[in-house]
C-alpha cells in the first residue's frame, strides 16, 4: 500500500467518525444545573451575575474572602456588611465568635443558605423559638413584609419542572427576631436578629442570587428589594466558608471538564488523531508552502447585509447594540489612537480632550451600554436611543 493510499483511507476514516458523530450526538445545549454558587460559574445556579453586579455596585468597598473568618475580619471593621450566599456555612468555633465580635461592633451580617446555619443561630436563637421547616413544590411565590408584590420563582432540572425543598423558619419573634419576607405569604424566609449595635439577616432560598433568575427583570427587582434593608458601605463576600471542611479546594483541570463533555470528548480524540496524522506524514516537508495573498476585497455591501439580516430577520437588538459599541472602541482608537482597554474617568477625559466631545456625553454613551450589557434582551427603542448617542457623537466629534 504506498503512501497515497494509506492517507486516502485515514482521511475516509475521519470522516465516518465525524458524521456519525454529527448525527448521533444530542445538540441541545448541555448545563450544568448543580447548585454550585459559585462565583465564576456561569452555569444557571452559580452566582456570577450577582457577584458581578456587587463589584460594581460597591467599586473599591468589595472584597472577596478566601480565608478563615477569624483572619479575614475583626471588631476593628466599621460599617461593613458580610455576606455569605451557598447551600451551607461552614464556621468553626473561632471563626463564629471573630463574626458575633463583627456584628456586635455595629456592622451587619448577611447569611443565605439552603441548610440553616444553626452553629450561629444557636447562639442568637432561644432554644425553643424556632424550627426548621420545608415546603415542597415546583413553584413557590415570594413576598416582602413592606412589599406586597408578588414574585413568582420555578424550579427547573434539565429544563424542566422539579419539585424543590424550600426551607423556612417558623416565627423567631421570641428570640427579639423580625421576619421581613415570606414563601408562599405565610412562611418566613427572611429573618433579622439584632446583636450589640450591628444586625444579622438569616435568608433561607439563596436560589434567588443565582443566574437562572436574574436574567429576569422582575427577579432582580426582588433581590435589590432584599438588599435595601442591608446599610454597610463595605462589602466581604465570603468564598472560603461556604466551602466543607476537608474538601480539596484545588479547581477542576480543564482536560478533566473536556472529557466529561461528550462533544468536547469527540473533538479532544479526533484532534489528537489529526496531530499523530500531521506528525507522521508532514513532520518533513520538502520545500516552503508558498502563501496565497488574497485579493483586497470591499466588505462595506457585504457588512450592510449583515446588519440588515440582524435587523430584519432575527431582530436580534442587543446583538447590534453589541456591534455598534465595537464600532465605536474602533472608532476611537482608529482616529485619536487611544487604546481603549476599559471606559473609565481617564479615558473619558482623553477622548473628550481629542474629540472635542464633552465629558458628560461620552460618559452618558458608555453608561448606556453598561445598562444593555446587563440586560439579556433588549427593546427596539433602547437600540435606537443608544444608536442616536453614538450618532451624534461622531456628528459632533473633530
Amino acid at each position: 500500500m504506498n503512501r497515497n493510499s494509506f492517507l486516502i483511507i485515514i482521511g475516509a476514516v475521519l470522516i465516518v467518525v465525524f458524521v456519525f458523530f454529527y448525527f448521533t450526538n444530542d445538540r441541545k445545549k448541555h448545563f450544568n444545573w448543580s447548585e454550585n454558587y459559585k462565583v465564576e460559574s456561569q452555569q444557571p445556579y452559580g452566582t456570577y451575575i450577582y457577584h458581578e453586579l456587587l463589584k460594581r455596585t460597591y467599586g473599591n468597598n468589595f472584597r472577596v474572602l478566601n480565608n478563615p473568618l477569624r483572619d479575614s475580619i475583626t471588631s476593628e471593621n466599621k460599617d461593613a456588611l458580610y455576606m455569605l450566599v451557598g447551600q451551607g456555612s461552614y464556621y468553626t468555633s473561632e471563626d463564629v465568635d471573630s463574626l458575633l465580635a463583627f456584628v456586635n461592633a455595629g456592622n451587619e451580617v448577611f447569611i443565605s443558605t439552603s441548610s440553616f446555619p444553626f452553629d450561629l443561630a444557636n447562639m442568637l436563637i432561644d432554644e425553643d423559638c424556632g424550627s426548621k421547616r420545608y415546603y415542597t413544590d415546583s413553584k413557590i411565590n415570594m413576598s416582602l413584609t413592606d412589599n406586597e408584590s408578588q414574585f413568582a420563582y420555578e424550579y427547573i432540572q434539565d429544563q424542566e419542572l422539579f419539585d424543590y425543598y424550600w426551607m423556612y423558619m417558623d416565627s423567631i419573634e421570641c428570640s427579639g427576631g423580625k421576619v421581613l419576607g415570606y414563601l408562599n405569604g405565610d412562611k418566613p424566609n427572611f429573618l433579622e436578629i439584632e446583636h450589640g449595635s450591628g444586625k444579622i439577616y438569616f435568608y433561607t432560598s439563596p436560589l434567588v442570587f443565582t443566574n437562572l433568575y436574574l436574567k429576569r427583570e422582575e427577579l432582580l427587582t426582588y433581590v435589590e428589594e432584599i438588599f435595601e434593608h442591608t446599610e454597610g458601605k463595605y462589602l466581604y463576600w465570603d468564598e472560603y466558608s461556604k466551602i466543607p471542611f476537608g474538601r480539596n479546594n484545588n479547581q477542576e483541570s480543564p482536560l478533566k471538564y473536556i472529557l466529561s463533555q461528550p462533544p468536547l470528548q469527540w473533538a479532544w480524540y479526533l484532534l489528537l488523531a489529526a496531530v499523530i496524522i500531521y506528525f507522521i506524514f508532514y513532520a518533513k516537508r520538502r520545500q516552503r508552502i508558498i502563501p496565497v495573498l488574497e485579493e483586497n476585497k470591499n466588505t462595506t455591501i457585504q457588512f450592510a447585509e449583515t446588519m440588515g439580516y440582524l435587523y430584519f430577520e432575527e431582530q436580534n437588538h442587543k446583538r447590534i447594540a453589541d456591534h455598534a459599541w465595537q464600532l465605536f472602541l474602533s472608532y476611537i482608537r482608529n482616529k485619536y489612537y487611544i487604546q481603549v482597554q476599559k471606559i473609565d474617568e481617564e479615558t473619558i477625559k482623553k477622548i473628550s480632550l481629542k474629540s472635542q466631545v464633552s465629558v458628560q456625553e461620552i460618559e452618558a454613551i458608555a453608561k448606556h451600554y453598561d445598562r444593555l450589557d446587563f440586560k439579556v434582551e433588549i427593546s427596539a427603542e433602547d437600540l435606537m436611543a443608544f444608536h442616536n448617542q453614538i450618532e451624534l457623537f461622531y456628528k459632533n466629534s473633530k
